[in-house]
């Protein structure tokens, strides 16, 4: 493994980091309404999985000796804590907290869509879904779960072809399905805020049993 970082290693690293603002949110939103509680859940995960990534520069954390295994295992943590704090307060609370956890994440896309388009030029379908993929994290990327199948200005379509989360929410006796609503709200609001013009929309294949998701994002 190279001991020298490529602008991919500080792209995901910055994912990383999103995902765990995402965490820090919901966590701040579960605290206020459920209290000390989520404090103890949240430390036991962090005692556990791992804590969230310091407030420092790649250069200052990650082992340069083992780049791709550091930045493997920091998604790892971090979608473990996110699993495990999630499914614990829902055995608790239900669907109060699960409404709470969505309104999250749709307050996050909301926010990071308007960030990227602060940042990117974003006319077309494929520039929303290019900046998209700055901001949701997918593993790694040469695990390439995402492919394109229609590419044009006012529409494009990409399928899933396996699931990188569901492992980390079976393991703590999660439901993935929840998963994937917090996921759809959060692109939703992300392509909403990123262009008005555009919206998005997911479903499962009926007839496709290689596709896990089928994903559009087309002009209104």
């Amino acid at each position: 493994m190279s001991r020298f970082l490529a602008p991919i290693h500080t792209w995901l690293f910055n994912k990383i980091k999103i995902q765990e603002d995402l965490e820090k949110n919901i966590i701040l939103a579960l605290e206020e309404k459920y209290g000390k509680e989520v404090k103890y859940i949240t430390a036991a995960a962090e005692e556990e999985f791992g804590a969230p990534l310091e407030d420092k520069p790649i250069e200052e954390l990650i082992d340069t000796s083992n780049i791709h295994g550091w930045l493997q295992s920091k998604i790892t943590a971090a979608e473990t804590r996110e699993a495990v704090i999630l499914t614990k307060t829902f055995e608790k609370h239900g669907k109060d907290a699960i409404d709470l956890v969505l309104s999250i994440h749709s307050k996050m896309g909301e926010f990071y869509g308007k960030d990227a388009a602060s940042k990117y030029e974003l006319d077309t379908a494929p520039e929303i879904f290019n900046a998209l993929n700055n901001y949701i994290l997918e593993g790694m990327p040469c695990d390439n779960v995402n492919s394109v199948t229609l590419n044009e200005d006012d529409k494009l379509q990409w399928a899933t072809s396996r699931c990188l989360h569901k492992g980390y929410w079976e393991a703590v006796n999660g439901d993935i399905d929840a998963f994937y609503s917090f996921r759809a709200e959060f692109v939703k609001q992300f392509v909403q805020n990123a262009n008005s013009s555009f919206t998005y929309s997911v479903s499962k294949p009926e007839d496709d049993t290689t596709i896990v998701l089928l994903h559009e994002i087309k002009r209104i």
